[in-house]
């Protein structure tokens, strides 16, 4: 090869490179359609490797879907053999899509090469959270912790599970780690020192390192903007109320939506018990389904959306009914009642200054959610979800049953009996006993949600309405 052939060639591949990171750079900050078209440029390199496949599968983590992400991640470690940022980004996959057998094989085929791998430590600490096995995951998270002092999500994880009863030398190491950390871990060791404080009743000192971690998260995620929401909810209405399309939905879904924090898990797993239920949690596949499907002539097609939907929904035990708690489909429930005429719809209420303040206080790690890092924005998105409630209770009587988080701790056989009936589905008191079975629960309310239910509401709002005033 002479001296200007290599030298285009040095060249062809630094420009490859270039768009390479930039490729990796737009899906981490949310620019897909960005991305798409660097996937498209990139695609018939000559230079392309096992890292542009990786980026594809980023691409698709990103965007949620995770068995899709989980896919390529496998033929790629097929094809180029093992390596560990790809195996940990496929751990993640599995862990999103409940395939936690799958993830533990991985995990130990990564730490039969790296003993010492920090992120499988954690990654198995979350299995064992969300199957509600906490003295596991804490060992895990220690172990974790054990290896890299400054591991933040561990850290955080820990917080969430333990009760500190009194002030030690961990709360300040943990100041300490919070001044040392990128901007990146910070919010975790913010997070975890008000929670510890809260445990403490130093209500003062919790809301100082509250306002800390969700000021750095709110300066570090996309703006929020109320009229964005306001201009998506009014297109996707257009489109549903253009399209006079009636179905039959194969499969009766229950759809659990209303604001973040206000008992909806505790709702969603009364239908645990029940053998013909599949629990979906927060799949966010309606959502993904309107975007993902050939909108033609500004017409959205139910019977595509209903078909797309089903086969996405992880069933592997093919369950006869399944419960979707993507919460923010309360801005779809035209779509919904539209595209599955025999779904049901339950909304989970609760007193508002406690799901507001609730809200602020979780460290949320959905992109989604970016509005959870401001008061001022989490009460905009009440209100609007307030507006929005109101007319569609109006516009479906009878479709929608709302199921209040206090009503319920007070008489849970009573509101499940009235949640069963409205479904049209026979009850059986065995169903409250969700606790004793290992199921998976991904939301904050995982650890919570393995104690007993409540007797009374918690009102940890008014611990700081003075503070806030």
């Amino acid at each position: 090869m002479d001296i200007d052939n290599f030298e285009i060639l040095i060249k062809e591949k630094k420009e490859y490179e270039n768009l390479l990171h930039s490729l990796h750079f737009s899906i981490q900050i949310g620019k897909f359609n960005n991305s798409i078209q660097l996937i498209k440029k990139l695609r018939h390199s000559k230079f392309r490797n096992q890292n542009f496949f990786y980026n594809i599968a980023f691409l698709f983590f990103q965007k949620e879907n995770y068995v899709k992400a989980s896919y390529i991640l496998k033929k790629l470690e097929k094809k180029y053999g093992f390596n560990e940022k790809a195996s940990n980004l496929l751990i993640e996959s599995l862990i999103l899509s409940e395939n936690y057998n799958e993830a533990k094989k991985i995990i130990d085929k990564v730490l039969s090469f790296n003993s010492s791998s920090v992120f499988s430590f954690y990654s198995l600490g979350i299995i064992h959270l969300e199957l509600g096995n906490l003295k596991e995951a804490k060992k895990n998270f220690l172990s974790s912790i054990t290896i890299k002092k400054d591991y933040a999500p561990s850290h955080y994880q820990l917080s969430r599970i333990t009760k500190c009863k009194k002030k030690n030398k961990y709360l300040k190491r943990l100041d300490d780690l919070s001044e040392k950390s990128s901007i990146k871990d910070k919010p975790f060791f913010l997070f975890s020192l008000a929670k510890y404080y809260d445990d403490l009743k130093d209500y003062k000192s919790a809301l100082f390192y509250l306002k800390k971690a969700n000021h750095l998260k709110n300066k570090d995620s996309k703006k929020f903007r109320i009229i964005d929401i306001i201009r998506n909810c009014k297109f996707k209405r257009k489109l549903v109320f253009i399209n006079k399309q009636k179905i039959s939905s194969q499969i009766n879904n229950i759809f659990i939506v209303g604001m973040p924090r206000t008992g909806s898990t505790l709702v969603e797993n009364i239908f645990s018990m029940n053998p013909v239920f599949k629990i979906g949690g927060e799949t966010g596949l309606v959502e993904n389904c309107i975007f993902r499907q050939k909108i033609v002539k500004g017409k959205l097609d139910a019977f595509l959306l209903n078909n797309t939907y089903n086969r996405l929904f992880l069933n592997p035990q093919k369950k006869e009914k399944l419960t979707d708690k993507s919460l923010l489909d309360f801005f779809n429930i035209p779509i919904l009642i539209n595209s599955f005429p025999n779904c049901k719809v339950i909304e989970t209420v609760r007193n508002k200054n406690e799901v507001i303040w609730s809200i602020y206080k979780n460290n949320f790690q959905s992109n989604s959610l970016n509005f959870s890092y401001s008061l001022e924005n989490i009460r905009r998105l009440y209100n609007y979800y307030e507006k929005v409630m109101k007319y569609f209770k109006k516009k479906y009587p009878g479709r929608i049953l709302t199921i209040s988080y206090e009503d319920f701790i007070k008489n849970p056989n009573k509101q499940s009996k009235k949640i069963y009936d409205f479904c049209q589905l026979a009850w059986d008191n065995s169903y409250l006993n969700f606790q004793k079975k290992k199921i998976p629960i991904k939301s904050s309310s995982n650890s919570q949600l393995r104690d007993k239910i409540y007797k009374t509401a918690e009102r940890n709002f008014e611990n700081y309405r003075k503070l806030l005033s």
